[in-house]
């Protein structure tokens, strides 16, 4: 049996991640508040059963 697939954005640069940071302090819209907040996380390496167990999911 092979490794599972494991599935990241790709790097995010210094200011791409800056920005990410500041929409998730500012956003009015929840879908844009979890999208930031999950590119963050898959560009810090985290697993996908992580992120998909965030809080505020419905």
């Amino acid at each position: 049996m092979g490794r599972r697939p494991e599935v990241f954005v790709r790097q995010v640069s210094m200011v791409e991640g800056q920005r990410l940071q500041r929409v998730t302090r500012t956003a009015k819209g929840p879908v844009r508040l979890r999208r930031a907040i999950v590119v963050l996380m898959s560009a810090q390496g985290q697993p996908a059963p992580d992120i998909a167990h965030l809080p505020g999911r419905p």
